[in-house]
């Protein structure tokens, strides 16, 4: 089954992708310049050839010096050769078009082609500096140096280093740019995110950023009204204690009561405020992955189910794991099944299914009990409120922050008469 992570991560996803098409796109255009300057390379280069071709048919034709020069003259001039040097291997100089025939003839010793060159060139090898080009025929008869009034190879050469450093600082800037942009734009998101994580609010949606803050903003109302019922809670029950302490004493005093009530009440005062900090105290999960099976089946043998209600379990194959704290998972799916068996007056049923889409995995828990009413509904999950003469109102605000704590959420679907299911939703992570 295939998974879809989060829109954050779809968003560093995108910026990703951009970046790697900024990056592309410059090697292209890189590429693309390296291809015109060989083919500027190889226009000069095959002018070159052709001008040994010839050379090499007028030194094969022609013997006298003057004629060869004339020859060589022409050549040079129909080239638009700014310098034209033929030798031989030796390095003897054949032709020279800065030099008369008889300064040629006056010239003793070999070619200095190092001051142009650091090497000479191999057979049918082209060596180029700037405008300066040597290059030795196929079959090693003769040297020829030329000197390109304009050389479509140096040339872009010079531009070639201008765009290459062009590039170079675009993609500096570019990069710098998106750097800061990205980082920018994910630093707001993350603490959204981060905020939502704790809020277990799921962003999923191209809308997330209104949709997210609206989600927090009631949560964080619902986490001020709970702050406030919770003060009132405690003041609420402290001050009956202590009444009640007081009023004791006083029976105590007079001998009526004996003073071991005193002892039962401020007991009953210390079991309600050991419940209230295991509540309050934070959840820090042990993070592993979870056989949502083995779950289950560790749930139903710790609840153990009396045998006035039948139990039924419908779970998918193939079921992905979850990521999470095993024990404190276990203890919601629990806390779910105590509370169904607490709501089925007599014999009944309760029903377990699991079953996944691409973004959440889903564990309800359905009973056949009396159900709720809607205003029962929207109060069930808040510390305090139970609906059992003797209960605490904890058990389904320690399932909702053990699943806040997870990046989920615990939903509940009701109808009076028709019994209650709560469901469990794990979001699945993309591997």
């Amino acid at each position: 089954m295939k998974r879809r992570g989060s829109y954050p991560r779809n968003i560093t996803i995108i910026a990703a992708v951009f970046i790697f098409l900024i990056l592309f796109l410059a090697f292209i255009n890189l590429y693309v310049s390296i291809q015109f300057r060989n083919q500027y390379v190889a226009i000069d280069h095959n002018r070159i050839a052709s001008l040994c071709t010839t050379c090499a048919d007028y030194l094969e034709l022609y013997s006298d010096q003057r004629e060869l020069y004339t020859l060589f003259k022409r050549l040079t001039s129909a080239f638009g050769l700014q310098h034209l040097v033929v030798s031989d291997t030796l390095r003897s100089k054949l032709y020279d078009s800065q030099l008369l025939p008889l300064e040629l003839k006056r010239q003793e010793g070999k070619v200095d082609y190092a001051k142009y060159f650091e090497r000479l060139p191999s057979p049918d090898e082209f060596i180029q500096r700037g405008n300066n080009i040597i290059y030795l025929t196929p079959d090693s008869s003769f040297y020829v140096y030329t000197l390109l009034p304009l050389s479509y190879s140096a040339v872009f050469d010079r531009f070639f280093r201008w765009h290459i450093l062009y590039v170079t600082l675009s993609l500096l800037f570019i990069g710098f740019l998106g750097f800061y942009l990205i980082r920018n734009l994910f630093l707001p998101m993350r603490y959204v995110a981060n905020l939502a994580k704790e809020f277990g609010i799921q962003m999923k949606k191209e809308d997330f950023v209104s949709e997210t803050f609206n989600e927090m903003f009631k949560k964080m109302k619902s986490r001020e009204e709970t702050l406030i019922e919770f003060s009132a809670y405690i003041a609420h029950e402290f001050r009956n204690s202590i009444g009640a302490i007081i009023g004791l004493a006083r029976l105590v005093e007079k001998r009526k009561k004996p003073a071991a009530d005193i002892i039962r009440e401020c007991r009953s005062m210390e079991d309600l405020i050991s419940r209230l900090l295991e509540y309050s105290k934070p959840l820090k999960p042990l993070v592993s992955r979870i056989d949502v099976v083995q779950l289950i089946e560790d749930a139903v043998r710790k609840t153990s189910i009396p045998e006035r209600i039948k139990l039924e379990k419908r779970i998918e194959s193939g079921i992905p794991h979850v990521n999470g704290d095993y024990d404190l998972v276990l203890l919601a799916l629990t806390n779910l099944l105590k509370n169904g068996i607490e709501a089925i007056q007599g014999s009944g049923t309760i029903t377990i299914r699991t079953h996944d889409d691409s973004d959440f995995l889903y564990i309800s828990v359905t009973d056949d009990g009396p159900g709720m009413d809607a205003q029962d509904v929207d109060k069930i999950f808040s510390p305090f409120y139970s609906m059992k003469e003797a209960g605490l109102g904890l058990g389904l605000a320690y399932v909702k922050r053990i699943m806040e704590i997870h990046s989920g959420r615990v939903d509940v679907k009701t109808q009076k008469g028709r019994g209650s299911t709560f469901i469990l939703k794990f979001p699945i992570e993309t591997s």
